[in-house]
């Protein structure tokens, strides 16, 4: 697992021109090795922190605000009040989100808009747009199940 982290962070310094500190080295780490989460500057701070590698709050902020910048993470709003983020790979597939509004569950979907919607909208619309994001907010099958369960005693 360090080999390929070691190996997406050189390939991140070197197509995006970035400057990675040590700081910046050890967030990366955080978010490569949580790829399939979606994490808060809060839980990169409590990450760093089991490592053995406190990083201070508003450092990680600051590397997420350049990192945003750089498209290497992608930061979103699922309306809980706080930022969470994914490290992005160019690689993977657009996806966008369900998210349950009782447990707070994100579930990531592929395939619900069409593959040739960037070219449709820049041909019918004129509109060329740079990332796309769709949230769809309800209930998750756990969470339908509990309300759905008669009242028992």
């Amino acid at each position: 697992m360090k080999l390929e982290v070691n190996d997406i962070i050189n390939s991140l310094v070197e197509h995006n021109e970035l400057r990675i500190t040590d700081q910046r080295k050890k967030i990366l780490e955080i978010l490569i090795e949580n790829k399939d989460k979606h994490i808060s500057v809060e839980e990169i701070y409590s990450l760093s922190k089991q490592k053995d590698n406190t990083i201070p709050i508003p450092t990680i902020y600051r590397a997420m605000d350049i990192l945003e910048k750089t498209g290497v993470i992608i930061k979103n709003d699922f309306g809980d009040g706080f930022a969470k983020y994914e490290f992005f790979m160019k690689e993977k597939e657009t996806h966008h989100h369900l998210i349950c509004r009782k447990c707070g569950k994100i579930i990531e979907i592929t395939g619900l808009l069409p593959e040739d919607l960037y070219n449709r909208l820049l041909q019918e619309k004129g509109f060329q747009y740079e990332a796309q994001s769709l949230k769809i907010y309800g209930y998750c099958k756990e969470c339908i199940n509990k309300l759905r369960k008669p009242y028992s005693r």
